[in-house]
């Protein structure tokens, strides 16, 4: 599966890139969110809600996760994305897997 296929969106605060979410490979009921630096968890649920409406459930990422993105987030695309380490939805009952060169990888 692509990650296209999954309708990324690049989250965005003050014109820069800070994150992005994406449907959910295994419950398309909820988008799922990744972040490098990710801000207090109140501040992401207020940027999902502007981004996709407030009745979207997108789950947030701790303050205390991090994950690389190949090439920075600034330069990448959704087509070749590599971002490590694993996502871990599953504290939400949501997939847990890895995004390398623009693919969904495990989990499925």
């Amino acid at each position: 599966m692509r990650l296209l296929d999954l309708d990324p969106t690049f989250v965005v605060r003050d014109g820069k890139r800070i994150g992005f979410t994406f449907v959910c490979p295994t419950d398309p009921a909820f988008r799922q969110s990744c972040f490098p630096n990710p801000p207090m968890v109140s501040e992401q649920c207020d940027l999902f809600d502007m981004m996709h409406g407030e009745h979207t459930m997108v789950q947030p990422c701790g303050q205390d996760k991090h994950w690389q993105i190949a090439g920075g987030i600034d330069a990448a695309t959704f087509e070749t994305m590599t971002v490590t380490p694993s996502l871990n939805g599953s504290p939400g009952g949501l997939w847990h897997g890895f995004i390398t060169n623009g693919q969904i990888v495990g989990g499925l």
